[in-house]
């Protein structure tokens, strides 16, 4: 299994396209990109993140403590950036905002799943990122440190984790987990936004 249609990132691309679709097209999200959105809703936005990646990232510390793997994951945890934002708009963080359905992370196929969705969203964070210091003038030291996320090593970051995460490609069980636990993820992000995401009338 090594062409590029049985890749596992293909694989994961292709069964989680609907879900990262309707992700897209969460209200807020969409409005994000848009020139102009307030304030208030940045920070909301911003607090609904924090909690989400608090909570899956301590689901990933737990699993990587008792399982380490053969890939440096330490340096891409994001909830010090959100925490950084929200500092930066004086306000305190929520970690339990938004409660997600998410089983306690026990395999590596489970893992590999949720680390695909979390990875993949840094690339469409650097586009908000530009967007958000072009529009509004937020920079990674002024509110926008999360999505600025990799900065310039994005691309290297992501070409990094998809050849660690075709490495496994032939394990078809592990793959299977793998899909299952993206889609999860997906699901997760998808709640989370449509569950605690309120926009408001204000304007910036």
């Amino acid at each position: 299994m090594s062409t590029q249609s049985t890749e596992l990132r293909t694989r994961l691309r292709d069964a989680t396209a609907p879900l990262h679709s309707q992700l897209n097209q969460q209200p807020m999200l969409a409005a994000l990109l848009g020139k102009d959105f307030p304030l208030a809703d940045y920070q909301q936005l911003l607090g609904t993140y924090y909690s989400l990646y608090h909570q899956l990232e301590a689901a990933i510390k737990r699993y990587l403590t008792q399982q380490p793997i053969d890939f440096d994951y330490q340096s891409r945890y994001k909830t010090s950036l959100l925490l950084n934002d929200l500092n930066y708009w004086h306000i305190t963080p929520e970690p339990l905002r938004c409660q997600i359905d998410l089983p306690e992370i026990t395999s590596l196929g489970q893992l590999l799943g949720i680390l695909y969705v979390l990875e993949g969203s840094t690339l469409g964070a650097n586009f908000i990122a530009q967007h958000l210091k072009l529009s509004y003038g937020y920079t990674r030291s002024t509110g926008s440190d999360f999505f600025s996320g990799y900065g310039e090593q994005t691309q290297s970051h992501w070409q990094s984790f998809i050849c660690y995460i075709n490495s496994f490609s032939e394990q078809t069980d592990l793959a299977t987990i793998a899909i299952a636990s993206a889609c999860l993820s997906f699901a997760c992000f998808n709640q989370a936004l449509t569950n605690t995401l309120t926009p408001s009338s204000k304007s910036l």
